[in-house]
């Protein structure tokens, strides 16, 4: 009988310390312990999440659906139109119509028109807040920017102008007028250079400092293309690089430090493009970002990785004039600039949905773009 009590008094005894253990708190190096559960989502994550699911998950492209994505994004930028991806919406929201096959063109234009319908009653709408009024103000303007490269003419130009006009004037629209405005310069670089020129110079006293900074950026490019490019210097290798000597030959400069893994992963492939293009007219010169202590480091790195090409250095990486004067700093590369056979730096429309025009070109898109200026089929 004694034995009996004295076991039950054991069991007892295991499950309520089983018990006290399970309720304790896991301590840190406990397995599991280190886990923290992500914070909880805030309305406007979850309403940011509504818009991207309708957006982008499968469906017919009929009005049912133009108007559930229609309603998903203007309903997050009347409801939060301060939040950090608003203009992402505002831009997925606008060029939504791009992901309609370029075929059915009245589906396109079926879209844009329930969008601006929806935008223009929006704008007239009582009781918006001064920060939603701006947001669907750049909607507005990005839907213009929008029809405007689906139909280049001189009247849907000019519309735009008058909704970038418009948004400049909006309250609280700093936050959107930069990428609005580069945008519109961007497409009058592509048929009317002088305009987009004159344009961008009014642009440098604007008293919003962004705005006037893209403009200074967008102008140096502007500059640089007037003319064929001009570089001299003496590569690591203790030999002269002269861009006048290169004329008639396609020139890649790429920008690139070797404690940047993005810019020396592109190495495979630049020597790829390089070896199979270098006899018929392409040659790559490369400038190195690379810490004026990193010297001895930096000629290890080409040492070891057999990196023949020309190598500008000079340890004052993106404070060389000619890297500002093509928009490449410190956090800009890598960066990759293409020449053509008389030095003129080539432009290109990349970027989705907005394409932009720009000057850098992928590592991936070298190959075809080098084919195209040489005239190789």
């Amino acid at each position: 009988m004694k034995l009996r009590l004295l076991t039950l008094a054991l069991v007892g005894a295991l499950g309520l310390c089983n018990a006290v253990l399970a309720q304790a708190p896991a301590k840190s190096g406990d397995k599991g312990g280190d886990k923290k559960a992500p914070p909880p989502k805030t309305p406007a994550d979850l309403a940011y999440d509504a818009f991207n699911k309708v957006r982008t998950g499968p469906g017919k492209m009929d009005q049912a659906r133009f108007q559930a994505v229609i309603n998903a994004g203007t309903s997050f930028l009347t409801q939060y139109p301060t939040h950090g991806r608003v203009n992402d919406v505002v831009r997925d929201l606008a060029f939504w119509g791009s992901n309609i096959d370029q075929k059915q063109a009245a589906l396109r234009t079926s879209f844009s028109s329930l969008l601006s319908l929806e935008v223009t009653n929006l704008r007239f709408k009582e009781g918006l807040s001064d920060p939603a009024k701006a947001a669907i103000a750049a909607l507005d303007a990005t839907v213009a920017d929008f029809n405007m490269r689906e139909t280049p003419n001189a009247e849907n130009l000019a519309a735009l102008r008058e909704k970038l006009d418009t948004l400049g004037q909006t309250p609280g629209a700093g936050r959107f007028l930069t990428e609005r405005e580069r945008s519109f310069a961007h497409l009058m670089m592509a048929s009317q250079a002088g305009r987009a020129e004159a344009h961008l110079k009014t642009m440098l006293t604007n008293p919003d400092k962004s705005v006037a900074g893209m403009a200074r950026e967008e102008l140096n490019i502007v500059e640089v293309r007037k003319e064929p490019y001009a570089l001299t210097f003496t590569g690591l290798d203790g030999k002269p690089v002269d861009f006048a000597q290169l004329r008639g030959k396609v020139v890649a400069l790429y920008f690139w430090s070797s404690t940047n893994g993005n810019s020396t992963r592109n190495f495979e492939r630049l020597k790829m493009v390089g070896s199979d293009y270098r006899k018929r007219g392409l040659e790559i010169v490369t400038v190195s970002f690379d810490k004026a202590e990193d010297k001895a480091k930096l000629e290890k790195y080409i040492k070891d990785n057999r990196i023949t090409w020309p190598v500008h250095f000079d340890g004052k990486g993106a404070a060389n004039d000619f890297a500002r004067k093509l928009n490449v700093g410190a956090n800009s590369i890598p960066r990759l600039c293409l020449f053509d056979q008389k030095g003129i730096l080539q432009m290109s429309f990349q970027g989705s949905p907005v394409k932009s025009y720009t000057s850098n070109l992928p590592v991936d898109q070298l190959e075809p773009t080098v084919k195209r200026l040489l005239n190789i089929k």
